[in-house]
């Protein structure tokens, strides 16, 4: 698999949109990409060591509807997940977070 962390300018990260199951997409690392993506103007919000969820910074004024839970944060809307540097700029999921992650997020499984 190719290595897209050496890639500074493409980004690979997990895109989750509310009942729908983790996609991965890839940024320019524009903002206006991210808003067009999140539907709005852009937050973030650290969810582990090196990852944060970008996700609207409006979506309770907006009752976006729910998305998902990640360690008793709730989300709505869509949400992109990224990692980001010492720096605080964002850059690819390692595929070791992009497996946790997609895991994580995956909807429930009907029985």
């Amino acid at each position: 698999m190719q290595n897209f962390t050496e890639n500074p300018y493409i980004i690979r990260c997990l895109y989750v949109n509310p009942g729908k199951e983790p996609e991965v997409q890839y940024l320019n690392g524009t903002e206006a990409q991210m808003e067009d993506m999140v539907h709005g103007k852009i937050a973030s919000n650290g969810i582990d060591e090196g990852v944060c969820v970008i996700h609207n910074a409006f979506s309770d004024v907006l009752q976006m509807p729910e998305n998902r839970t990640i360690f008793n944060e709730t989300f709505y809307g869509p949400m992109i997940v990224v990692s980001f540097d010492a720096f605080g700029n964002i850059i690819s999921l390692s595929d070791e977070d992009m497996e946790y992650f997609s895991g994580l997020l995956a909807l429930p499984k009907a029985e």
